[in-house]
C-alpha cells in the first residue's frame, strides 16, 4: 500500500509541476508531425492515382481523422476512416490500392523505427532475453509441420484464385508504385517522413523538459523506442497500459517510477487531446458518418482490370 501511495504521489507531483510553456511547445510539434505524416502518405496515394488530382486537404482531412480515431479507439479502427474518405473522393480507386498505399507507408515508418530501436540496442541499452525466431520455431518439430502446412494451403489457394490474386495483386502494385519511382520516393515520401520524425524527437524533449526529466538525447531515443514496442500492440486506445509499461521498463533505474507514470500519463493524455482535436476539425473538412462503412462494404466494381 504505502508503494502504492508513493507512486501516485510521484506522478501527481510531475503532472502537477509541469511546464506549460514547455508541453505547448511539445504539443505544437506533434501537430507539425501529423501533418508531415499525412504530407509523406499523400506522396504515396499521389503517384498511384497520378490522374485523380488527389488534394492534399483531402489526404490531411482522412489522415489526421484516422489520427483522432485510434486515440479514441482501439485496434486502430481509425484506418477504417481514412479509406473510406479517400476511397469517396479519388475516382477510380479501390480499397485494396487505397489500403497498400497504407500499408507502404506504415512499413516506411517500421523500418525507420527500427533504425532507432538499434541505435538503442547498439547504444547497450537491452530489451531482454529474446530468442531468435529461427531457433525457436526449429525447437519445436510441431510448429515446423504447421508452418509447413499454412504453405501447402496457400499454394493451393494460389491455384485455384490465380485470377483474383492477379487482380488483387495488379491493385496492391498500383498503391506502391512510387517505389518504382526513386526520384519522387525519396523528396515526396521520404524527406516528409524524415521531417516528421525529427518533429517526433523534438516533441519527446520538450515533452522530457515540461515534465522535468532528462532531456538528452539518449533519454529521446530510450523514449521513442519504448513508444515504438508499444505501438506494436495497439489493443488499447493510443497504445494506453503497453505504452506506460514500456515507458517503465525504458526509464526503469534513469528516474523514479512515480515520476515515470506522470510523465506516460501527461504525454499520452496531450497528445490524444491534440490528436483528437485536430482529427475532428480535419475530418469535419471531408468526411461523413457514412466513409466508415464505405470502407468496409465490398468494392468489386472498382478493382483495376487486368489484361
Amino acid at each position: 500500500m504505502h508503494s502504492i501511495l508513493s507512486l501516485v504521489a510521484g506522478a501527481t507531483h510531475t503532472l502537477a509541476g509541469a511546464s506549460l510553456a514547455a508541453l505547448a511547445l511539445a504539443v505544437t510539434l506533434h501537430l507539425g508531425k501529423v501533418v508531415a505524416e499525412a504530407r509523406s502518405w499523400h506522396g504515396i496515394v499521389r503517384h498511384a492515382y497520378p490522374s485523380g488530382r488527389v488534394r492534399f486537404r483531402t489526404t490531411l482531412g482522412a489522415f489526421a481523422g484516422a489520427i483522432g480515431a485510434n486515440a479514441v479507439l482501439p485496434a486502430r479502427v481509425g484506418d477504417a476512416l481514412r479509406l473510406g474518405i479517400m476511397r469517396r473522393r479519388v475516382p477510380g480507386s479501390t480499397v485494396t490500392t487505397l489500403a497498400s498505399t497504407v500499408v507502404l507507408e506504415t512499413a516506411i515508418e517500421i523500418v525507420v523505427g527500427l533504425v532507432v530501436l538499434g541505435a538503442v540496442l547498439a547504444g547497450g541499452r537491452s530489451i531482454g532475453h529474446v530468442r531468435a525466431p529461427v531457433s525457436l520455431v526449429a525447437s519445436h518439430q510441431v510448429a515446423l509441420g504447421a508452418i509447413g502446412a499454412v504453405f501447402v494451403v496457400l499454394g493451393i489457394a494460389g491455384l485455384l484464385f490465380r485470377r483474383r490474386l492477379a487482380r488483387f495483386a495488379a491493385s496492391m502494385a498500383q498503391g506502391m508504385s512510387v517505389v518504382r519511382a526513386p526520384r519522387q520516393l525519396l523528396y515526396g515520401v521520404m524527406v516528409w517522413k524524415l521531417l516528421a520524425w525529427a518533429l517526433r524527437f523534438g516533441a519527446v524533449y520538450f515533452f522530457l523538459v515540461a515534465f522535468h526529466l532528462g532531456s538528452g538525447l539518449w533519454v529521446v531515443l530510450l523514449v521513442v523506442a519504448a513508444q515504438n514496442l508499444a505501438g506494436m500492440l495497439p489493443l488499447a486506445p493510443g497504445s494506453a497500459g503497453t505504452q506506460q509499461a514500456a515507458l517503465a521498463f525504458a526509464l526503469a533505474g534513469t528516474v523514479s517510477a512515480g515520476a515515470v507514470v506522470g510523465f506516460g500519463v501527461g504525454m499520452q493524455v496531450a497528445t490524444a487531446v491534440a490528436d483528437v482535436a485536430i482529427g475532428l476539425v480535419a475530418g469535419a473538412l471531408v468526411s461523413s458518418w457514412s466513409d466508415v462503412g464505405d470502407a468496409l462494404r465490398p468494392a468489386r466494381r472498382r478493382l483495376v482490370p487486368v489484361s
